[in-house]
């Protein structure tokens, strides 16, 4: 089979993720966001974790070594949420975020880091982002929301 982008696509798209919403402060401080499903945990001593982001997305620009990282990793009914920072918002439904964790996460997220950037590292199309885990939690109660095929389960 020849690889190429939409074969490759295609096979990747076989392996069911989580889904998580990334959120960063830009210069004047206002939180922006995007959906990874590129998520994953690396090490455990350290605690590292890290997600992948198009070379072209605009959170990229404001990403840099030492900067605070939200990760919210999204309930089963939170898919409005995902589209939302995908670029498919809903006028009708407003993202809440919790603060009180220190940095901005989805509010009743399935699990959320804060995090610290150590590293971006150039990997073809797209950046890794490690991140230094600083703080975390998880909601017990709720399951995840899935995301496979191009469609969320």
């Amino acid at each position: 089979m020849e690889i190429n982008k939409t074969v490759l696509k295609k096979v990747a798209s076989s392996f069911s993720t989580g889904v998580t919403i990334i959120t960063a402060k830009d210069n004047a401080d206002m939180l922006v966001g995007m959906t990874a499903s590129s998520f994953v945990s690396v090490s455990l001593d350290p605690p590292l974790v890290s997600f992948f982001v198009d070379n072209n997305a605009k959170l990229l620009d404001n990403i840099k070594t030492g900067d605070t990282i939200g990760i919210s990793i999204l309930s089963s009914d939170q898919q409005n949420i995902s589209n939302h920072f995908a670029g498919y918002p809903d006028p009708e439904k407003v993202v809440e975020f919790d603060q009180s964790k220190g940095f901005p996460v989805v509010k009743s997220a399935l699990a959320w880091y804060i995090t610290k950037v150590t590293q971006l590292t150039p990997t073809g199309d797209h950046q890794m982002v490690l991140c230094a885990v600083e703080k975390l939690g998880r909601n017990e109660d709720l399951s995840p929301l899935l995301y496979y095929s191009g469609k969320y389960l």
